[in-house]
């Protein structure tokens, strides 16, 4: 049996994307996160849902009404999610591991991947 715990985020931020290598003009989103990791059942849970959101939230502060080129060269949605994945599993307690990230740029178009 798999377990799975998932928390989701939203943050405000500005990019301008490299697009057959010209920059678009800078604009906002509202980004939607969904984070998912996978762990074995200890005491009942896998991870505890405050310990989780309080890793990506540290992570989203570092993004939230930001301009993302200040932190990626082509903060593509793609990019972005890979970045905070990056990040998330740097931060997981041991025995945890980051399944899947969903990264929403707006209410149409997102990314998603699974590790």
């Amino acid at each position: 049996m798999k377990s799975r715990v998932v928390e989701r985020f939203r943050f405000e931020a500005a990019h301008a994307v490299v697009i057959d290598g010209k920059p678009e003009e800078t604009h906002g989103h509202t980004f939607r996160l969904e984070v998912s990791v996978e762990g074995p059942l200890r005491d009942g849970y896998v991870m505890n849902f405050l310990g989780l959101r309080s890793i990506v939230d540290e992570i989203i502060k570092k993004l939230d009404h930001r301009n993302l080129n200040t932190l990626l060269d082509n903060p593509t949605t793609e990019n972005i999610a890979l970045w905070i994945a990056g990040e998330v599993e740097k931060r997981l307690p041991e025995g945890v591991r980051l399944h899947r990230l969903r990264l929403w740029e707006g209410d149409d178009n997102g990314v998603e991947f699974e590790f």
